[in-house]
């Protein structure tokens, strides 16, 4: 019997020696890791002084070869009415150039060929506006020449590099606030800083107005720019003392 209950103790004894070696070696683990991490965030505010804005000519024919060709007559003379009110030939930019067929499915039936309704060629420009003033007169031009499609009018500026650097700067001084309130509330110290983290992905935030026009509505439109936000976050993490 005596013999029984050693065998059964001595796995019991070792559990609770392991489990208290454990116990024993986790705080200290944890006292060499210990940091914390905090996010700052700040952002710059500067006036908008550049546009860009998507202009396009959609043409449709029965003939493809016909689409193209008047699709390519239009946006040239599109092109020729946007060099003369001031936009050089480096700020126009194909975006886009699409050719698709348009079926006419009112008339299938089982087993019947799909009816070719017309085909549609649609090419879009990215143009940039540098001088504000004109952006209307742009719109206008355009339209008079043949645009049918005027999308995403998106005003940026030419400093919001700078900016940007300046709201990086406002940023990690955030953090560094954060992270020492944190650590004066908890009543430990602020260690050395381990690592740091910037997000610059669409960091600029313009003032921006996606629309769609037709020719009619965009002729004469007022547009009106705004203020650019330029704004940047990171991440830091320090040691804890």
């Amino acid at each position: 019997m005596n013999r029984m209950k050693n065998l059964l103790c001595k796995p019991l004894i070792l559990s609770l020696i392991v489990a208290l070696l454990l116990s024993l070696s986790l705080p200290a683990f944890a006292d060499e890791d210990r940091t914390v991490t905090v996010e700052g965030s700040a952002s710059v505010s500067l006036k908008a002084d550049m546009a860009t804005i998507e202009i396009g000519v959609e043409t449709k024919h029965a003939d493809v070869a016909a689409a193209q060709s008047e699709n390519t007559r239009v946006m040239n003379a599109v092109i020729a009415a946007l060099q003369a009110c001031g936009i050089s030939e480096d700020d126009l930019i194909t975006s886009n150039f699409n050719v698709y067929t348009v079926y006419d499915y009112s008339y299938s039936s089982v087993g019947a060929e799909e009816r070719i309704m017309n085909y549609t060629v649609s090419n879009m420009l990215s143009v940039t506006v540098r001088d504000l003033t004109v952006i209307g007169q742009v719109l206008d031009v355009a339209v008079e020449a043949g645009a049918n499609q005027i999308y995403g009018l998106n005003f940026t500026s030419t400093e919001s590099n700078a900016a940007y650097q300046k709201a990086l700067m406002r940023a990690v001084e955030d953090a560094q606030e954060k992270a020492q309130v944190l650590c004066t509330a908890s009543q430990v110290e602020l260690g050395k800083l381990l690592h740091i983290d910037a997000q610059e992905t669409g960091y600029v935030y313009g003032a921006r107005n996606t629309f769609t026009m037709d020719a009619a509505s965009a002729k004469g439109a007022a547009i009106v720019s705004g203020d650019v936000q330029v704004g940047a976050t990171v991440t830091l993490t320090y040691e804890i003392k």
